[in-house]
């Protein structure tokens, strides 16, 4: 590790792909996961629980019932904040879409400018190893990153 991501509160979001069906794969527990947020403690941040971690992001409905669909997002997205993070982080790139992209349509439809930066695990994992927001492509999220360089920059 180059560069410990201290001070910095990372809340995992599994999404149901990963998880399920829990009968195919042995990855973690379905039910409470902790393999991604053993990850960030090796990195130096702090994990943070929160119930909506195993949920559904929305993405398989957004054809369907886009606004059920970015309900989901958005309601993931104010847990994960009511519970402290600063960053939300995930290994489903399906996930990241919702969670990352669809943020702008979620604070209208909810009406609340609850923003939070979101994060493929493997970029997190990365500004551990001491590669650039840019290098990473963090400069091309629709939700900004700069939160996150500002709270790895003052624990610096």
């Amino acid at each position: 590790i180059k560069r410990p991501l201290t001070g910095l509160k990372v809340a995992a979001f599994y999404g149901c792909y990963v998880l399920r069906p829990s009968e195919r794969s042995d990855f973690d527990n379905p039910d409470n996961p902790t393999g991604m947020e053993d990850i960030f403690a090796a990195l130096g941040a702090t994990p943070v629980y929160y119930p909506s971690r195993v949920k559904c992001c929305g993405f398989p409905i957004v054809m369907m019932n886009k606004t059920a669909s970015l309900d989901m997002s958005g309601n993931a997205l104010l847990d994960a904040i009511e519970h402290g993070a600063d960053v939300v982080a995930t290994g489903c790139p399906l996930c990241h879409l919702s969670l990352d992209s669809y943020q702008p349509e979620i604070e209208i439809l909810q009406k609340n400018n609850n923003s939070i930066p979101v994060l493929h695990l493997p970029q997190l994992v990365a500004l551990a190893l001491g590669y650039s927001p840019d290098e990473l492509g963090m400069n091309k999220h629709i939700v900004s990153t700069l939160k996150i360089n500002e709270i790895l920059s003052a624990k610096a």
